[in-house]
């Protein structure tokens, strides 16, 4: 009898617990393979993309240590040297939007400041870097204690892949989930220009010719409009 772990969407979860996988990282080796900077996957709710996520964090993120086991069996693990040495390779970043959304665009910007934190609490062990500077430790405490103003957050992820960068001397990989949820409550609140106004400047510092990014994913269920919010605005 199959153990079916419904509503997971974590991929050392549902290892660990045994239950049902559809062996699915071969898409591991597709985003490898792609060339491109930026890939962004659109696929309708309840697609599975979160896990493929999960899936692409635990296998890439260098901070976590038990990743070869997750791994062990699976379909990515006999695709040779080429894929297998990035396994525990790179700096990670792992970014979900799914929460970032309010009635108005006072409140979403207090969601994604909350959402910010929690990304920052993963990596506050920059704070005893020695390869850091003190004003990029200040810089960093400014997100960490909640004291972020509009700009900083505009800047939250270009500062940590930089600061990631420093510390491990390897480019980073950014993972960026459900990335048009705020965008879409945006919309149906009307406050769409304001957010998208943010989320130009928010995206765009990040991609826009960052040498110190490996390679971003991002996946929604939209597609990117003819006036990319992934430009930076001028």
């Amino acid at each position: 009898m199959y153990n079916i772990g419904i509503g997971t969407s974590d991929f050392k979860k549902m290892r660990i617990k045994k239950y049902l996988y559809i062996d699915k990282t071969m898409y591991i080796k597709h985003i490898l393979d792609n060339k491109s900077e930026i890939l962004l996957i659109t696929r309708p709710r309840r697609f599975g993309k979160t896990l493929n996520m999960s899936t692409l964090r635990y296998y890439f993120d260098c901070t976590i240590k038990d990743s070869k086991e997750l791994f062990e069996g699976l379909k990515i693990m006999e695709q040779g040297e080429e894929y297998t040495s990035k396994l525990g390779y790179y700096p990670v970043i792992y970014v979900t939007l799914k929460d970032v959304r309010s009635t108005n665009f006072e409140k979403m910007l207090i969601q994604l400041k909350t959402e910010l934190v929690e990304i920052y609490i993963d990596h506050a062990y920059l704070l005893k870097s020695e390869k850091l500077l003190d004003v990029e430790k200040e810089m960093f405490s400014k997100i960490l204690n909640l004291r972020a103003e509009e700009i900083d957050m505009q800047n939250a992820l270009k500062l940590l892949v930089r600061l990631l960068y420093k510390e491990y001397n390897k480019p980073v990989i950014l993972l960026i989930d459900e990335y048009d949820v705020p965008l879409q409550d945006a919309y149906v609140e009307g406050y769409y220009d304001e957010a998208v106004r943010f989320f130009k400047t928010f995206y765009g510092t990040t991609f826009k010719d960052n040498p110190y990014l490996e390679k971003t994913v991002l996946t929604g269920v939209s597609r990117v409009a003819k006036e990319s919010i992934f430009s930076r605005s001028k």
